[in-house]
């Protein structure tokens, strides 16, 4: 009996603070989308609204390399009156509404990042929230960040109440279609060690996958690119070896507990563009240790499966085995 599932990641270039523009852009790179042609897209993190940086940067030591990090759109709204303007309420805002729209007409799951709305008065906080929505349009599960940058989220940001698991009917079991798949999902810094101060190997988002037994771990990103500019290795396309092995060898890296777990797949979905002087990184990809991708490896090494360009919007599906 075999166990597929079709997922569609869309590396998109938001216009900042113009979330109107910002769809019409996701709309153009969907359109080649048939009905019944995926199980899930996933968009980045904050996907609609865009990021003023204003150059937060950490260094996080890994046991081999030293990494430049600064994660998540939002990092650089600078106050909670700066951010105000673009919360959503996760019933009618113009992120789940689009959400709602394209799940029912492309007959797909949507994950996708949002600024939401706290229902409480005069609470100048907000969550940095994924939703997730059904392929008949509802919204099945508001997932908030749990793991926050220290500095500046707590300017306007409340973190989440803990990792979560979440079932998604986006197998394909022998052609057919809406079967249940156990996933784990999260928001870009919760790959990363909680607040920069935990061990590096405390994995704490891929353990809990692992221990949850999740089937596809599933992370919005926005996520920098803090190499030195103008990239020396950079190409036209943007998929050069020089280019993106290291952000696909640090992401594989952080799923190493999950690894230990047979025919397990990571989809992590980044945003591009550049604004003011921060230049994302994209390199969207999925990565897996399923043999079926492996030529018949027997242990439980991960390889990266497809990944998209460092720099170019751009829309990767891939179809995935499941355990």
């Amino acid at each position: 009996m075999a166990r597929t599932t079709k997922i569609a990641l869309l590396q998109l270039e938001p216009v900042f603070k113009q979330p109107e523009q910002s769809i019409i852009r996701a709309n153009s790179f969907i359109s080649s989308i048939k009905p019944n042609d995926i199980d899930l897209l996933m968009l980045p993190e904050m996907a609609f609204t865009g990021e003023e940086p204003d150059a937060v940067i950490c260094l996080i030591a890994t046991p081999n390399i030293l990494i430049p990090f600064t994660s998540i759109q939002g990092y650089n709204f600078r106050s909670f009156e700066d951010i105000e303007p673009y919360i959503e309420s996760e019933v009618d805002g113009i992120t789940i509404t689009w959400a709602k729209e394209t799940a029912k007409k492309l007959n797909c799951h949507v994950i996708i990042g949002f600024p939401q709305k706290i229902q409480e008065p005069d609470v100048k906080q907000i969550h940095n929230a994924m939703g997730i929505v059904s392929n008949q349009g509802e919204l099945i599960k508001v997932y908030h960040k749990t793991q926050l940058y220290p500095p500046v989220d707590p300017l306007w940001a409340r973190p989440g109440a803990g990792f979560s698991m979440v079932d998604l009917n986006i197998a394909r079991v022998d052609g057919q279609r809406g079967k249940p798949v156990n996933c784990c999902v999260g928001i870009c810094m919760d790959l990363s060690p909680n607040r920069f101060e935990a061990p590096f190997e405390a994995y704490e988002l891929s353990t809990f996958a692992t221990k949850n037994k999740a089937e596809l771990l599933l992370c919005c990103m926005a996520w920098l690119d803090l190499g030195p500019q103008p990239n020396p290795n950079r190409t036209e396309m943007g998929k050069s070896a020089a280019e993106t092995s290291e952000q696909l060898k640090h992401w594989d890296m952080r799923c190493t507990p999950f690894w230990s777990l047979e025919n397990r797949s990571a989809a992590i979905c980044n945003r591009v563009g550049v604004e003011s002087e921060a230049v994302y990184c994209g390199t969207s990809c999925v990565i897996s240790n399923s043999k079926s991708f492996k030529n018949l490896m027997k242990d439980n090494t991960s390889i990266v499966i497809d990944y998209a360009s460092k720099q170019k919007p751009e829309l990767l599906m891939v179809e995935l085995p499941l355990p």
